[in-house]
């Protein structure tokens, strides 16, 4: 489903094997770090989230950042994801939900406008070292 992601979405970073295996591996060793959420349906995959938890000074706890969120697309437009992100607003010990999404998904954007998402004040900056 990562790969579906990606091909769905594609940001400036190609994912690889090696890439998910390392996610995998790292969420697995250093759960504090976050973890992989599967969805499932009948006892079938239907999608993922990938949940990285980071402090955050300016706003005063948890940032619960939300890497990679993935449903399938016959599954798509019946809550799952917005059932999900609900039930991290009421479960998980943090002070905001972020999650990233490329600037050309309007679906996306607009899915998380509609739940209250807005844009921060705060541009985030990368380099690729």
């Amino acid at each position: 489903m990562m790969h579906e992601l990606s091909r769905e979405d594609p940001s400036t970073e190609r994912i690889t094997d090696k890439k998910i295996s390392r996610t995998f591996r790292e969420l697995s060793r250093n759960p504090n770090r976050g973890r992989i959420v599967v969805f499932e349906k009948a006892k079938t995959v239907i999608g993922y989230a990938i949940l990285i938890r980071y402090w955050s000074n300016e706003y005063g706890g948890n940032i619960l950042h939300i890497d990679e969120l993935y449903v399938k697309p016959k599954h798509r437009g019946h809550g799952i994801a917005t059932s999900f992100l609900k039930m991290m607003r009421a479960k998980q010990r943090a002070v905001a939900l972020q999650p990233e999404v490329t600037p050309t998904n309007t679906r996306a954007r607009n899915y998380y406008r509609n739940l209250g998402f807005k844009k921060s004040k705060n541009l985030h900056l990368i380099r690729i070292i």
